[in-house]
């Protein structure tokens, strides 16, 4: 119980204490409007504060491209076949009496010039062909930007080139007791067609980026090679005053056999740049170019195809007059150009 005693001056007053049990609502009601106020205002500065910092994703590490093992792959492009066709020497008789060869173009004497320093043939057969070819090989990855490799590939083509007017790269002028040319007629002609070539090859190379490689490449080259001497066995007409393998053409018999062919495999030199580049997976694109030599540049008969034909006479009367035969010489280059796609293992 609680008294409250007031004085007013001379008039005392007294106020009757009230209960405590009283004032517990309201003690109550004051304890809940400071625990919801303190909670307002702590959500009203939690939404001032600025977010909490998070860790940073980790960035995924990017593969990591290895151009070190095995590959395999196809190519598909174009070959172009350069081919100088030069008789060396040609006979005829019983003893062989050597036969006047026509005078050839000794090329150019300017030095940088290469691709004329051997142009000494009297036909020049030249073609371009598709060309495919499967290769395969393994690099080797020395360094962060460098690689190195052997490659070997093998390649088809059905290229041909042929000279109408001879069966062989010249026309021939003997006999006795007058002088006829041999051939000089369209139905005679003397044709060239390669078939298959292959390589072994190094290669070394650049990584502009780790997805592509810039290289060179070098090593030994071989090709196929077919060589067809066709001598007419038509007549040629009378006022062209030639002979070839036509009946009784030939100083009054018949030579033969009408057509001769050679094929022959020569080891060479190649060289060549290009770039590979991967795509996906493990799938590389690549473009290439490639320079094979067969006796073109060489000096002296070193890689040329040298082939001899022989013909004799049936019913020729003089044996100044069988047999004849004509030796003659194919220096060959070749440029290929490629777009290949490779599965490396």
């Amino acid at each position: 119980m609680v008294t409250l005693a007031l004085s007013m001056d001379r008039y005392p007053l007294r106020v009757r204490a009230l209960p405590a049990a009283c004032f517990e609502p309201v003690r109550k009601i004051l304890i809940a409007t400071g625990i919801v106020a303190a909670l307002l205002g702590g959500r009203t500065l939690a939404a001032d504060l600025p977010p909490p910092l998070l860790p940073a994703p980790v960035p995924k590490a990017l593969p990591t491209l290895n151009w070190s093992g095995p590959y395999f792959g196809i190519g598909i492009g174009g070959r172009a076949n350069a081919v100088d066709a030069n008789v060396t020497s040609a006979t005829v008789g019983t003893p062989p009496t050597p036969i006047p060869l026509p005078g050839v173009d000794s090329g150019t004497s300017f030095a940088l010039a290469f691709w004329q320093q051997n142009q000494s043939a009297m036909q020049y057969l030249d073609h371009i062909a598709i060309h495919g070819s499967i290769y395969g090989g393994w690099n080797f990855q020395v360094a962060p930007a460098w690689v190195i490799g052997v490659e070997a590939d093998f390649g088809l083509a059905h290229e041909k080139s042929v000279f109408h007017g001879s069966p062989y790269p010249i026309n021939l002028a003997f006999g006795t007791p007058t002088i006829t040319p041999f051939g000089a007629s369209p139905n005679d002609t003397f044709g060239v067609r390669t078939t298959w070539d292959a390589s072994l090859r190094l290669r070394g190379g650049w990584l502009a980026t780790p997805s592509i490689l810039f290289y060179l490449t070098g090593g030994l080259a071989v090709a196929h090679l077919e060589a067809t001497s066709t001598c007419s066995i038509i007549t040629p007409p009378p006022t062209l005053n030639v002979s070839n393998c036509a009946p009784n053409s030939y100083f009054g018999g018949t030579l033969g056999p009408a057509v001769i062919t050679h094929s022959g495999t020569k080891l060479g030199w190649t060289a060549g740049l290009g770039v590979d580049m991967w795509l996906w997976s493990n799938w590389m694109v690549r473009m290439h170019y490639r320079y094979a030599d067969f006796g073109y540049l060489s000096v002296g008969d070193n890689g040329a195809f040298s082939f001899t034909d022989t013909r004799t006479c049936s019913g020729c009367l003089s044996a100044a007059d069988s047999p004849l035969t004509v030796s003659y010489q194919l220096r060959m280059m070749q440029h290929y150009f490629e777009l290949g796609l490779a599965y490396k293992f």
